[in-house]
């Protein structure tokens, strides 16, 4: 930034003030018009959200979520989201967290430092391989999210970032004891040249299912990460589609699912989705509490009279006599009308 720029942000940073109630969506929208309409542009962009995952700006209408929600993924730059612990900026917010300080740390350490620029990744299976079908993927590092099952598209990689991609396949009952070769292949632009650039095909051998009925501690770890991301994931789309009871529904089928195995080891999964149960809860005590102060507006409304008083008896009778007062004006106006002519007429 040149030395006027720096003054410039410096003004409306100092001009900033922290409001009650917190609204990511908005303040998403507005960081990405503020990228949009810069006069200089770098290669890398992105926006630090600092959230503690609690947003009051809860829309009650179908169309308002899916607009806002098209609005804020139609940006091309993506965000970066700070998990939040009680001993930092706010309370626990994910099932899978690490120290605030530590995110903190490592986001803007890595803001300078975008290795790989847009990837995208493309599944199959191989030729010859038996028939499968990848019918979803969740990426489940940080906040969990739904990607489409065959292609989906990342964002930027910073140095030494690492991120979980589960897979949802579907296989025929006749080829269970077959084996799947998936074809990964993927895409990404240079950061230094903005060029695109195509990575090999690879070939990744799925296992047999006889071979992953297990019990050892790593396919459990599997179970209940892909249970509780899945959930997670699932209800937060459905969130976003105001469908706040299958939401909480499916976050509570999870969590019968994990305790129904017994294990000790599911507790910090089980936590998770009790807090994301959680927010969903008051995401819709919330929006019954507006619809029920939107419903005591109107009724009050009704019983109001012309200048936006309460009506009393009182104030009805003075509108019934002054209606009364109109009529009888209109009849005697409809008289003298229906006689107008006659007074100089013979008979």
């Amino acid at each position: 930034m040149t030395s006027q720029g720096q003054r410039v942000a410096r003004r409306f940073i100092d001009r900033l003030v922290c409001s009650q109630g917190t609204s990511v969506g908005e303040a998403l929208r507005k960081a990405s018009r503020v990228l949009e309409d810069r006069r200089e542009r770098n290669p890398v962009a992105s926006i630090m959200l600092l959230s503690d995952s609690h947003d009051e700006s809860v829309q009650t209408s179908n169309n308002n979520q899916r607009k806002g929600s098209s609005q804020a993924s139609s940006t091309r730059f993506s965000h970066v989201e700070i998990p939040v612990q009680s001993s930092g900026f706010g309370g626990n917010s994910s099932y899978k967290q690490e120290p605030a300080e530590d995110a903190f740390t490592k986001c803007v350490g890595g803001l300078l430092c975008v290795v790989v620029q847009d990837l995208r990744v493309q599944l199959g299976f191989a030729y010859g391989s038996d028939p499968a079908e990848v019918s979803a993927a969740y990426l489940s590092n940080g906040r969990p999210t739904v990607l489409n099952g065959s292609s989906f598209c990342l964002g930027n990689f910073y140095a030494e970032e690492e991120r979980e991609v589960l897979l949802e396949l579907r296989v025929p009952k006749s080829a269970l004891g077959s084996h799947h070769v998936l074809s990964v292949q993927c895409c990404y632009k240079d950061p230094a040249t903005q060029e695109l650039v195509f990575g090999s095909e690879q070939a990744l051998l799925v296992p047999r299912l006889q071979a992953v009925r297990s019990s050892s501690p790593r396919i459990e770890r599997l179970r209940s990460i892909f249970i509780t991301t899945r959930a997670i994931a699932e209800s937060r789309r459905l969130v976003e589609h105001n469908e706040l009871t299958s939401a909480m529904q499916l976050l509570t089928s999870a969590r019968t699912l994990l305790l129904q195995s017994g294990r000790t080891s599911t507790e910090e999964y089980i936590k998770g989705l009790e807090a994301e149960l959680s927010d969903v809860q008051w995401r819709k005590h919330y929006q019954q509490q507006m619809e029920q102060r939107r419903m005591n507006e109107r009724e009050e409304a009704l019983f109001v009279d012309e200048n936006g008083e309460p009506l009393t008896p009182s104030s009805a009778w003075r509108a019934a006599e002054k209606l009364a007062k109109v009529v009888q004006m209109k009849k005697s106006m409809n008289r003298v009308i229906d006689l107008h002519g006659f007074d100089n007429a013979r008979f």
